[in-house]
Order: C-alpha cells, then sequence, then structure tokens
C-alpha cells in the first residue's frame, strides 16, 4: 500500500450504574464496556502504516495497537454484569431491523484542530456518515431505554489511533505531520455491532466480544 504525503481533516431505570452504587461493597465485578464497529483488516493495515510514519515525529503519543481500532458507536463506562443481558436484548430489538450498509474511511486529523497541541490523532470518515449517524442513534436509543445516560455531543463518527501522554514532546510537530500525511480511501463494509469488554493494563486494553449484532443485507 502506497502512502502518499496532505491536509485533512444510570440510575438505569431498574439498574444502577457501578459509579453509582459503588458496587455495593464490589460484591460484584464491574466490565468496562462499550458498543463499536469493528474494521477490516484493510484498515488496521493502515492504520499500522500510518502510526509508523507519525511515530518518526517522536511526539509523546500512546498509539493505539491497530488490531483494537474499532469506530465507538457508545462508551458505557463501567457496568453491571446483569446489565449485559438487557443490553443484549434491547440491542437486539434496536438493530433488527438495520441493514448493512459501506462507508469510507479517509483523511487524517487531530483534535482539537488548529496549530495546537493535539490531544487525539484520529482517522476520519468520508461516506456513510448519515447512516453511521442513524445506527448510532439507535444505540443510544436503546441504552437510553436502559436508563443509560445519552452523549451530551452529537455523534462524529472516527476511528482514534493514538492519544497524546502529555502536553509537551513535539505534539505541535505532530499536529503538522498529521496535516500532511494522506492514504488511498478505505471502505469499510458496516454489517455487524459488537458489544466490547475493556479490560485495562499498563501494556494497554485488552478486548473481549461479549455479542455480536449482525445487521441485514
Amino acid at each position: 500500500m502506497a502512502l502518499i504525503l496532505c491536509d485533512v481533516t444510570c440510575w438505569v431505570g431498574g439498574f444502577r450504574p457501578v459509579e453509582n452504587s459503588r458496587m455495593e461493597g464490589a460484591r460484584a465485578e464491574a466490565i468496562r464496556a462499550f458498543i463499536a464497529v469493528p474494521v477490516s483488516d484493510e484498515v488496521r493495515s493502515t492504520v499500522e502504516a500510518l502510526e509508523q510514519e507519525l511515530r518518526r515525529i517522536g511526539a509523546d503519543v500512546k498509539w493505539v495497537v491497530p488490531g483494537n481500532v474499532h469506530l465507538t458507536l457508545k462508551f458505557l463506562g463501567n457496568i453491571r454484569p446483569d446489565d449485559v443481558e438487557h443490553l443484549k436484548i434491547s440491542l437486539r430489538e434496536a438493530l433488527g431491523g438495520v441493514t448493512s450498509f459501506e462507508a469510507t474511511v479517509a483523511g487524517l486529523g487531530t483534535f482539537p484542530r488548529g496549530r495546537g497541541k493535539p490531544r487525539v490523532v484520529w482517522m476520519g470518515l468520508e461516506s456513510g456518515v448519515d447512516n453511521l449517524r442513524s445506527l448510532a442513534g439507535r444505540v443510544e436509543d436503546a441504552c437510553a431505554s436502559l436508563g443509560f445516560e445519552r452523549e451530551k455531543r452529537p455523534f462524529a463518527g472516527h476511528l482514534t489511533i493514538g492519544r497524546a501522554r502529555s502536553g509537551g514532546g513535539r505534539l505541535k510537530e505532530l499536529a503538522e505531520g498529521a496535516r500532511e500525511l494522506r492514504f488511498n480511501p478505505l471502505q469499510l463494509r458496516v454489517d455487524r455491532v459488537n458489544l466490547v469488554r475493556s479490560r485495562l493494563s499498563p501494556e494497554g486494553p485488552t478486548y473481549t466480544v461479549l455479542e455480536s449484532f449482525s445487521l441485514g443485507g
């Protein structure tokens, strides 16, 4: 693949959130979870190539392992084990009538935008944005029906590939490098949604799919 050197850019009704209940004396194990669209091997390979280029800048960034890259639809945070089954039922109902579709991954950017010090490095989306927004809305409604708090910001689909560890360490140079780095647009087939558990460790997170919901079509 050729790289071209550009500018882109709850109280749960019936359930109590882990954070608020404090697990009632930690009688149950907290599950850190999110809901996401998995990406293809082609996207992961491109992420690896982009990260190799950006690492040369020497910025103080924690790069996402390519195999862990995903498109987040909803971050749940810490939930209780018995919430998982309720989420499976609610998401299965919400996604039952959704057909699969194509999206295009294109463009590399940083947040905040501009020439300041970025906190996040991301890959953007060029097409399929409306369908992804609708998909995220269904997921949001399904979670809200169980009492999970709705996102305050509108959905903005992207793939996070790096996060700054600190406010220094050549981050301005990183933002400039990301603006100049191009890659060929990538097709992303959105044909499933995963409910994922994340286990954190000093080496990085480990993801386990708790349930996968296939989209029709």
